[in-house]
């Protein structure tokens, strides 16, 4: 799996459904200057973040290096 940027500046998220949480101020600037360099907005950045890490669950992702496949676990 390969996640493209979508084209033009602060594109609109796929999703309708609103999702919240809390976090330091390091991590939103991180965030938001991850988003604003991608030209996606951040509910875009985050929707992503989520199918990126919910494919390599599911071994779908691979290493672009080596092609072996990448499994992220969050656990630690």
């Amino acid at each position: 799996m390969r996640l493209e940027p979508v084209g033009g500046y602060m594109s609109s998220c796929h999703g309708d459904i609103p999702l919240g949480t809390k976090t330091d101020r390091a991590m939103k600037e991180f965030i938001d200057s991850e988003a604003d360099r991608l030209g996606v907005s951040k509910s875009e950045f985050h929707r992503r973040l989520l199918e990126l890490y919910r494919e390599s669950r599911r071994e779908n992702v691979d290493c672009p290096h080596c092609s072996e496949t990448v499994v992220l676990d969050l656990r630690e």
